[in-house]
């Protein structure tokens, strides 16, 4: 992969965005030490023991931290820019207003995801499994991704999946940055994600492409229009960039 990658110009990004236990830990110092050897070009973690580890490597430098929800506020961002990682992904349930007054105070570099569905809860339990031993049904589920759920208080189907590290669960929208793309950049976000784990390549590409002509000035308005009307079973939405999530607790 390493070599393909290469090949295609491509920067290769290795997750490693699970908790670990110590029983766990030997694991992944080979792992670690792997990754070093092949050189790849950046590592996703979550986990503060997979900071303390890669130091150790003199691998600071290849890391990425990425708490999904945590990090809110360009102090925090700072922080662990400061300990000397390579980049902070930010929270995805946060305004537009917010990510760019984080892009303009941080000196270092961040990431944000601008597409897909979003990771919303992870548990450690076999949610999904135990669910169905309860009510009497034997079924493999494991990787499954067509099981959805769906909460009383919102009109939305939100992808759920169980794998060998416990239950998923992603947004019930898929969220777009059409509108937003020309301000993330103009506040200085260099690093942008689009996340295709319910979709298939040429599905991220079309996303992919579009963005890249609204940079090169085509009219955002009509491309985000396009899209909400072609992908219509996927929600598609802004997601919090103009609603904070505190008043959408609260109105709950």
């Amino acid at each position: 992969m390493k070599k393909q990658c290469e090949n295609l110009g491509l920067a290769m990004l290795v997750m490693v965005n699970r908790f670990f236990t110590e029983e766990e830990l030997p694991k992944l110092r080979e792992f670690l030490k792997e990754l070093k050897v092949i050189e790849v070009d950046g590592i996703y973690y979550g986990d503060e023991c997979v900071l303390y580890e890669a130091d150790l490597l003199d691998m600071k430098d290849k890391l990425i931290y990425n708490p999904d929800t945590l990090i809110t506020n360009h102090a925090d961002v700072q922080f662990y820019l400061d300990e000397g990682i390579s980049m902070v992904s930010i929270s995805k349930e946060i305004t537009k207003d917010e990510v760019c007054e984080i892009a303009h105070q941080v000196k270092g570099d961040i990431e944000i995801i601008i597409h897909g569905r979003v990771n919303m809860m992870h548990s450690k339990r076999n949610l999904i499994s135990n669910y169905l031993k309860f009510i009497g049904r034997e079924e493999d589920i494991k990787g499954k991704r067509s099981l959805f759920i769906m909460e009383e208080t919102r009109d939305e189907h939100m992808p759920i999946m169980e794998d060998e590290f416990g239950t998923h669960v992603f947004s019930g929208y898929t969220l777009a940055s059409f509108m937003e793309i020309k301000d993330f950049v103009d506040a200085g976000v260099r690093h942008m994600r689009i996340d295709g784990i319910f979709h298939n390549i040429d599905y991220v590409c079309e996303a992919l492409r579009l963005y890249h002509e609204i940079l090169d000035g085509k009219d955002a308005k009509q491309i985000d229009e396009m899209y909400r009307e072609k992908y219509k079973e996927d929600h598609v939405t802004s997601g919090f960039y103009y609603t904070k999530t505190s008043k959408v607790k609260v109105g709950e």
